[in-house]
């Protein structure tokens, strides 16, 4: 299954993401970021692509700023923004 992630410039508002996420049911993961991604603290919080538009609705009420962008997994596992 297709997965995405979104990076964060700060780590507490990736866990603070990852909070909103699960409160609102939603599957996801805390990892490290990809060094591909080439930016952020050093987590991103991960999700399965059919959950895509109910995170970009949960981080645009959680009004995060340091949300650097959604990023997919290309097939050799580099990351690529979205």
């Amino acid at each position: 299954m297709r997965e995405f992630f979104v990076a964060f410039r700060s780590r507490s508002d990736a866990m603070r993401f990852y909070e909103e996420l699960t409160s609102y049911r939603l599957s996801a993961r805390i990892i490290n970021t990809p060094s591909s991604a080439g930016a952020g603290c050093g987590l991103s919080v991960k999700m399965l692509m059919k959950n895509l538009q109910q995170a970009k609705i949960v981080l645009e009420r959680s009004r995060i700023s340091s949300a650097i962008g959604f990023f997919t997994f290309t097939e050799s596992g580099a990351a690529k923004r979205m």
